[in-house]
């Protein structure tokens, strides 16, 4: 059974709050396809749901920050 990568990923950026989930999965899923694809296939690549989901973390991270970072200088302003 080959797990369906694209819909991991879309519920993975729904889950960190990410509202553009669907027309972002298939982009991320076709880059790291083509990322195994293409790239040399030595051991310390890896582009497995391991590391894919690893990436789809850090952005819902990053979003998380950005945020907190936009609802900080609004209130600093505002004083």
């Amino acid at each position: 059974v080959v797990p369906d990568r694209k819909m991991i990923t879309q519920v993975m950026l729904f889950s960190q709050g990410i509202t553009t989930a669907e027309e972002l999965a298939g982009k991320i899923v076709l880059l790291f396809t083509l990322c195994e694809e293409q790239l040399t296939s030595q051991s310390h690549y890896d582009f497995g749901l391991r590391s894919l989901k690893s990436v789809l973390t850090g952005a819902g991270d990053l979003k998380r920050a950005a945020i907190e970072e936009k609802e900080g200088s609004g209130d600093g302003e505002s004083m």
